[in-house]
């Protein structure tokens, strides 16, 4: 028996039993600091087993024990918060044995594991702190607008440069003529302006394609009671005016009804506003950022748009360049809106495979970043319904689905030898060693499959491997 006392054999066994089997670590010594006890889950937690303890001073194994305290002044401890070891908590409690006559014959000590409770709460305590953060950071968003800047992201040196110059127009006064095809995210540009900006009006957008042309100078200007038949007799605010301190954006500017224009060129020279209807000019302080995917210029030729308000419009120009002109951010941008809609949905993160990114890099995206955020939408759906968690060609739009990946044409950049100092052996020597990783990622890094699919000898291969300091293990 590993626990002498009067018990007879069989209450010794269950004792022992019973003290094996609960899930603290029970420790108990003799009068002399000797271990007599050390049960399965003391073994467990410490990775000392029993046979290598009892018997031994239990300093031997754990020289910041509390039992020689407990017999040495026979006091009882509870609770006390203890790290035995690294990244592991424990509360202890211990207490003296004692005989009939009240002597001291040992100390027992019961340890339990609050690991996962440890890390949980400081789990917990970093989650606040970093709600405290956010919140604070929300704060500082509403006020400076660096909400929607954050929201522009780009690895493209190009486009960070066109981020940064909206950044520093924001503040200035100046009209902004905003370019760039449908979907590439103008408004959004137009927003981060204006909250930039620190004006203190509103926001206001107004999308020149959408209104009826018999409706838009009202929905502009606004109209004083009485001034349409039938109508209710009150009046409204035109756009103009509720956007008063802030600004106006006129978004697809370029469809601007032609007999408008004239009164929005007044408007904008004079800086007062006329209801539909009334005959008292309103002061207004507006600024206009104006979009448009159409070319101002060829519609000044067709008579479609007046030059003068062209000018008046576009004091400062800003191009936004398509998707299709900073493919390295597909991959940024794809991961951001799977992520975010995952997250408004509840839905566990998809997965977005890599022969699904060498799609969406070899597609032209004409719809530019709103069809990828469709695409992105659509596909999590259908991966969530079928239960497989990773986004698949059957979940992409037909016209994708028909798209054949050109993986030699994306090793292969002819332009990079263009622009390169180096020679052809060197060029050669580099487009080598992408078809190997490009290979060894393919075949997860099974050095005998890739040995075979680039009809190597494997010695070869392993010359290469290290000639190229390409560092894999073998899976």
């Amino acid at each position: 028996m590993i626990f002498k006392s009067n018990f007879n054999e069989h209450d010794q066994e269950m004792f022992e039993y019973i003290l094996d089997n609960i899930p603290d670590s029970i420790t108990i010594v003799d009068e002399k600091c000797k271990v007599i006890f050390f049960n399965s889950t003391a073994e467990k937690y410490y990775g000392v087993s029993r046979h290598e303890i009892l018997g031994k001073d239990i300093l031997s194994f754990f020289p910041g024990a509390i039992l020689p305290k407990v017999l040495d002044k026979g006091s009882s401890y509870y609770n006390v918060y203890n790290s035995p070891r690294q990244n592991s908590y424990i509360v202890l409690s211990a207490a003296p044995l004692l005989d009939k006559s009240g002597n001291i014959i040992g100390a027992l000590a019961r340890d339990r594991d609050i690991t996962e409770i440890v890390k949980l709460s400081d789990l917990l305590n970093k989650t606040q702190l970093s709600l405290l953060q956010l919140e604070k950071e929300f704060s500082k968003i509403s006020l400076t607008g660096e909400s929607y800047f954050s929201k522009i992201i780009s690895n493209n040196s190009s486009f960070i440069q066109v981020i940064n110059i909206c950044k520093n127009i924001s503040k200035t006064p100046l009209n902004i003529l905003l370019r760039g095809e449908s979907g590439t995210g103008k408004e959004l540009f137009a927003k981060a302006i204006h909250y930039e900006s620190g004006r203190k009006g509103k926001f206001i957008p107004i999308n020149c394609s959408a209104i009826p042309n018999e409706l838009f100078e009202s929905e502009l200007f606004g109209y004083e009671p009485g001034a349409f038949t039938g109508a209710k007799n009150v009046a409204k605010k035109g756009k103009f005016e509720e956007a008063e301190g802030g600004t106006l954006f006129l978004d697809e500017i370029g469809d601007m009804p032609i007999e408008l224009q004239p009164k929005l060129l007044r408007v904008l020279e004079d800086g007062e506003v006329t209801r539909v209807g009334g005959n008292k000019a309103i002061k207004i302080n507006v600024r206009i950022i104006s979009a448009t995917n159409k070319e101002i210029r060829d519609l000044i030729s067709e008579n479609k748009f007046r030059r003068d308000l062209y000018y008046r419009l576009d004091v400062f120009q800003v191009n936004i360049p398509p998707l299709r002109d900073r493919k390295g951010d597909i991959v940024l941008l794809a991961n951001k809106f799977l992520q975010e809609f995952c997250m408004e949905q509840g839905i566990n993160i998809i997965e977005i495979p890599k022969d699904i990114l060498d799609i969406f890099f070899a597609y032209s995206w004409e719809g530019n970043v709103r069809e990828l955020r469709n695409i992105i939408q659509s596909s999590v759906v259908y991966a969530s319904q079928s239960g497989k968690g990773k986004i698949e060609k059957e979940f992409l739009p037909s016209y994708m689905q028909k798209i054949k990946v050109d993986r030699i044409g994306k090793i292969l950049n002819l332009s990079e030898i263009k622009d390169s100092e180096s020679g052809l052996e060197e060029y050669m020597s580099s487009i080598e060693k992408r078809i190997i990783l490009e290979t060894m990622k393919d075949l997860n890094n099974n050095k005998s499959e890739v040995a075979k699919k680039l009809k190597l000898p494997r010695a070869t291969l392993y010359y290469k491997l290290e000639k190229y300091n390409i560092a894999v293990s073998e899976k």
